[in-house]
């Protein structure tokens, strides 16, 4: 052996006693570690038996009447009252679900009606406007009406204005025409004309009669006759001047007049009632005859009503007399026989709209 190898087992003996020296050391920490860890166990242990009696001392002598309720009747209440509140909120939220399903249809069924309208607002503006114009045409072929129908074909355009469609600018263009001509077209107030005849027709029987006015005439000549008698009886009562009273008497019922051109023939009293409605009915027969348009026929009535007033009432009467200057004036008054034609615009529309001609 060497030197080398017999100086090695001092060394290792130097390191094992090292170690065992580590191990020793490491053992006491440990022992005492524990020793600590105990104490703070028993220290914790103290502490939660304080706490444990305290709460016990609290429970039975501070809150006794804790142990006296029923717990699981109001856990049970806590429970049912929960199960209730649940079933609420979830009918609750059916209701909630079915409202918003109500409101969705609601929303639907509007936009669906707002659909429809505005695609079928044009044709509902078409027909409106249609409509005024076939208004128009009645009110002046029919009564002749040229004022309401000139508001009505203004009408028609103002609508077709609003809808602002270059399609219908042909038809605004004969509208324009036909406005400017019903414009410049002389009005005649057919309304006043009728009006004023109707009420010609209910002053027909304030209109004296000539007969009247005969007897009266020969009222008033008879009584002077017979004073005239009575005065020749009383100043004479010889029968010479009896003879010539009665002559006189007997002359004054003979009359002998130049004017009988200008006398007017008498009805019997019972006749009297027919000739005031032959007179009423030649004026309502002139009032139908001027919204009807026949002038002929207004001109005929207004002649015959005029010759009745001639003929057997009193013409000297300031009534009659009225009359008769109020029959004149509207016989010479200018009645237009022919109407503007204002059937164009109706027909452009009808033709732009694909309408049929058939109103």
């Amino acid at each position: 052996m060497t030197d080398t190898d017999a100086k090695n087992p001092p060394a290792e003996s130097a390191v094992a006693s090292r170690r065992a020296k580590t191990a020793s050391k490491k053992s006491e920490n440990d022992s005492r570690y524990g020793r600590v860890r105990g104490g703070l166990a028993v220290i914790l242990a103290t502490l939660a038996l304080i706490a444990s009696g305290y709460l016990w001392y609290v429970m039975f002598h501070e809150s006794a009447d804790l142990f006296s309720r029923d717990i699981v009747g109001a856990l049970d209440r806590i429970e049912s009252d929960t199960n209730q509140a649940l079933e609420t909120v979830a009918n609750a939220e059916k209701d909630i679900k079915t409202l918003k399903e109500t409101q969705d249809a609601i929303r639907a069924s509007l936009e669906k009606i707002t659909s429809d309208l505005r695609r079928n607002r044009l044709e509902w503006a078409v027909t409106e406007t249609e409509q005024l114009m076939i208004i128009a045409n009645n009110r002046l072929q029919l009564a002749r009406d040229t004022h309401s129908a000139l508001a009505a074909l203004r009408a028609a355009d103002q609508q077709l204005q609003q809808l602002a469609m270059p399609k219908f600018l042909p038809v605004r263009r004969e509208l324009a025409r036909e406005i400017s001509l019903l414009e410049s077209h002389e009005k005649l107030d057919v309304s006043g004309i009728t009006l004023r005849l109707a009420t010609l027709a209910d002053n027909v029987d304030r209109l004296p009669l000539a007969l009247d006015i005969r007897l009266r005439e020969i009222e008033e000549a008879k009584i002077p006759v017979k004073e005239g008698v009575a005065q020749v009886a009383s100043a004479d009562g010889n029968w010479r001047q009896t003879a010539r009273s009665l002559w006189q008497d007997i002359l004054s019922l003979v009359r002998i007049r130049d004017d009988v051109a200008s006398q007017r023939p008498l009805l019997p009293p019972e006749q009297q009632y027919f000739l005031r409605e032959n007179l009423r009915l030649m004026l309502y027969g002139a009032q139908q005859a001027l919204l009807q348009g026949s002038v002929p026929t207004y001109q005929q009535n207004l002649k015959t009503a005029q010759r009745l007033l001639k003929d057997y009432f009193d013409v000297e009467s300031q009534v009659v007399t009225a009359m008769q200057t109020e029959l004149t004036r509207l016989q010479t008054m200018k009645i237009l026989t022919d109407m503007p034609d204002i059937t164009a615009s109706l027909t452009t529309l009808r033709r732009l709209g694909g309408r049929s001609e058939a109103p």
